[in-house]
C-alpha cells in the first residue's frame, strides 16, 4: 500500500493521486490552462489513434525534459499516418519525493509543446508510486488525429522514389548519453525533440496528392529502424548514402566516442519522408522552407530488389546489408 506520509528531504514534496494541493494531475492540468478541454467536440473524418510511452534517463536535460520529448513523440506518431493530430490524453506515473520544481518544469513542457504542436489535451490522469520504483517520471500519451488527406502507407513505394530526412541523425541520443556519461558534447548538440506534423503537412500540401509515399521518425532504433519498415512494408529494396548522412562534426565526434553508429542512434525530432523522383526539389524546398525543416537533404532512394532488403552504400562505395542491433543484442534494450 502506497504511503504517502513519510518524512521527505527538505525542498520536496510528497505527491499524491488524490485531490491534494501536491496532485501531479492538478499540477498539469493547471499548466495546461485554455490548453485542456475536457469536452471535446467530434471531429470530423476517420479517426487516427497511437499511444507512445516515453522513459528517458535523465528525464530532466539540457535543452529539455520527458514533457516536451512525451508529447512529441504521440504528435509525431500521428503524423507520420497522414493523420492531422487534434487531441492528446496524458497519463503520468512519478516517483514520490520528486521534487515540486521539476514537475512544474515537466507540465511547463507539456504545455509549451502542446502549444506549438497545434493541439488540445481531453485528458489528464496520473499516480505515484513509491521512491525508487521509477527513474523519477514516465508519461504514456495517447494521441487522436483524422485524416484530412489520403493516409501515408510504405506499401506505395515505387522503385525510384528518393529518401529525405529533416534534420541531423541522432542529436537526441548524443545529447542524452553525453550528458549521462558527463562528456560535455550536450552543450554542442541540442536534443531535436519537436512536434513534425506542421512539417508534414507542409509537404504535402506542396506536392501532387500521390508525391508523398511514406513518412517515419528516426526515433528509437534510429532511422535504421524506418528504413526496415519502409522496406518490409513495400515490394522494394532500400538503399541509403553514408556520404549523404546528415551528421555534424560535433555529432560524429560524439559517435566515434559514445561508440554509436548514427544509422542506429535514437533521435526525437528527424523526419525521414519518401517522395517520388520527380518531386524531391519541390519536397526539399518545403522541408527546407519549414524552421524543423531547414538542413532537409537526401539520402538515398528505393530500388527493384528483394522485399525487405536494406543495404548501405559505404564511402568507399561497397554496399553492405544493414545488420539488425536488436537481434545481435539478444533481446530488449535499456531506452534512452
Amino acid at each position: 500500500m502506497l504511503r504517502d506520509d513519510l518524512p521527505l528531504p527538505v525542498g520536496q514534496v510528497a505527491l499524491r493521486d488524490d485531490a491534494g494541493a501536491a496532485s501531479p494531475a492538478r499540477v498539469l492540468v493547471a499548466a495546461l490552462g485554455d490548453l485542456y478541454d475536457a469536452e471535446p467536440a467530434p471531429e470530423p473524418g476517420p479517426l487516427v489513434v497511437r499511444t507512445t510511452t516515453s522513459v528517458v534517463d535523465p528525464p530532466f536535460y539540457g535543452n529539455g525534459d520527458i514533457g516536451r520529448l512525451a508529447v512529441c513523440a504521440a504528435v509525431n506518431a500521428l503524423a507520420v499516418t497522414g493523420a492531422l493530430p487534434r487531441r492528446l490524453a496524458l497519463a503520468a506515473v512519478v516517483e514520490a519525493g520528486l521534487p515540486a520544481a521539476l514537475l512544474h518544469r515537466a507540465a511547463d513542457s507539456v504545455r509549451e509543446a502542446v502549444r506549438e504542436a497545434g493541439v488540445r489535451v481531453a485528458a489528464v490522469d496520473a499516480r505515484v508510486v513509491r521512491a525508487g520504483e521509477i527513474d523519477q517520471m514516465t508519461l504514456c500519451v495517447t494521441g487522436f488525429g483524422v485524416f484530412t488527406r489520403p493516409p501515408l502507407d510504405a506499401a506505395a513505394l515505387r522503385p525510384g522514389d528518393r529518401i529525405l530526412l529533416s534534420a541531423p541523425l541522432g542529436s537526441h541520443a548524443v545529447h542524452v548519453l553525453s550528458l549521462r556519461a558527463g562528456l560535455g558534447y550536450e552543450y554542442h548538440v541540442p536534443s531535436d525533440a519537436a512536434p513534425l506534423g506542421g512539417l508534414v503537412e507542409t509537404v504535402r500540401a506542396a506536392l501532387p496528392a500521390d508525391a508523398v509515399r511514406a513518412a517515419g521518425v528516426a526515433g528509437e532504433g534510429g532511422l535504421a529502424a524506418v528504413l526496415r519498415g519502409f522496406a518490409a512494408r513495400s515490394e522494394c529494396a532500400v538503399r541509403v548514402d553514408e556520404a549523404a548522412l546528415p551528421v555534424p562534426y560535433g555529432a560524429r565526434e560524439a559517435f566515434d566516442v559514445l561508440g554509436l553508429d548514427p544509422l542506429y542512434a535514437a533521435g526525437a525530432g528527424c523526419l525521414c519522408l519518401v517522395v517520388a523522383a520527380d518531386a524531391e526539389a519541390a519536397a526539399l524546398a518545403a522541408l527546407r522552407g519549414h524552421r524543423d525543416g531547414r538542413l532537409a537533404t537526401a539520402v538515398g532512394r528505393v530500388m527493384d530488389g528483394p522485399r525487405g532488403a536494406v543495404e548501405v552504400r559505404s564511402l568507399d562505395g561497397g554496399l553492405t546489408p544493414l545488420r539488425d542491433e536488436a537481434e545481435e543484442a539478444g533481446g530488449p534494450t535499456r531506452l534512452l
